[in-house]
């Protein structure tokens, strides 16, 4: 599990992302703190507004869930990496269910062929 504690004395101040039960108590430590936090409507708008908090100066986390890796290769191939804009992905592992275990078995795999490196794959309880 990733600790939102941990996250702040790293230095992030800012947190977008798409809710995943997986994640819960991350996002609820999130929740009940007074960092900013704007929660998205899919992975794409939450790398879009982690992007845009990083150019005033905000160190940002994206958290998702990793059947959402789909919806943010683009924007992290054509915004991020070329601009050198590396927001912190705090991704919710699936792999049990038949929906998830597809892209379960190549979430690490798939980051790791784009060159992103700023990521955490958080293991857990994949049947929620």
């Amino acid at each position: 599990m990733v600790e939102f504690k941990s996250l702040l004395d790293e230095g992030y101040n800012f947190f977008t992302g798409v809710p995943d039960s997986g994640l819960k108590y991350f996002i609820n430590d999130i929740i009940e703190s007074d960092i900013k936090h704007i929660v998205a409507t899919n992975e794409g708008q939450a790398i879009g507004i982690a992007v845009g908090a990083e150019l005033v100066g905000k160190k940002s986390c994206v958290y998702l869930q990793n059947s959402g890796l789909g919806n943010i290769i683009n924007p992290l191939t054509s915004l991020c990496i070329p601009c050198d804009i590396h927001p912190l992905l705090v991704i919710g592992h699936r792999h049990t269910l038949p929906q998830h275990k597809v892209m379960g078995e190549v979430d690490d795999d798939l980051l790791k062929l784009i060159g992103y490196t700023n990521y955490i794959i958080v293991r857990g309880d994949n049947n929620v």
